[in-house]
């Protein structure tokens, strides 16, 4: 029987307001584990306040605190921090562990942060190569000189544009290598 309910609330993570049913039924424990287990901040109550109010109905804050300091332990293990960092989740400063949790969870966001920058450029790359390719048949099928030409300088442009990239790509693949070698705490 709760596990429908829980269901049902999980559900709702990403909203902010509660309907009627979901005020009334409020499993307020549960969704406080949920909150704090997503490292949400405390203000998530206050919506939950306003959405129940319209219905004259008052979140039970013991309920809803019990239920968000369980989660939050959940979420402030040091341990899970780099990882939360590296996979591009967002910290909002909830963990009372914080300097601890924070160091790691930079850590990881570095490495994030570094691995998307990547990401970019070797996806421009991907799409500057298409369209090189789209110009050189362009260029091979032309019979008009003028033509020829300009297509000739995009096609150098695009080579240097190209090593451009790679430059850029190779010098935060160092920065990468230089924060791995950084031995984790």
């Amino acid at each position: 029987m709760r596990w429908p309910l829980i269901l049902a609330l999980s559900l709702l993570g990403g909203c902010s307001a509660l309907s009627e049913q979901q005020c009334r039924l409020g499993d307020w424990y549960g969704l406080g584990y949920q909150d704090g287990q997503a490292g949400r901040t405390r203000s998530r109550l206050d919506e939950y306040h306003k959405s129940c109010a319209d219905y004259a109905i008052t979140p039970d804050l013991e309920r809803w605190q019990a239920g968000y300091d369980k989660g939050l332990a959940f979420y402030c293990i040091p341990e899970l921090a780099y990882a939360k960092g590296k996979n591009g989740d967002e910290y909002h400063g909830v963990c009372p562990n914080d300097a601890s949790f924070r160091q790691r969870y930079e850590r990881g966001r570095a490495e994030y942060q570094v691995q998307q920058q990547l990401d970019e450029i070797a996806d421009e790359l991907d799409r500057l190569q298409d369209e090189r390719e789209r110009v050189w048949k362009s260029y091979r099928h032309s019979q008009d000189d003028a033509e020829r030409h300009e297509l000739g300088h995009r096609l150098r442009q695009f080579e240097w544009h190209a090593l451009d990239l790679q430059q850029q790509y190779m010098q935060i693949k160092q920065q990468q290598l230089q924060l791995l070698a950084t031995p984790r705490e």
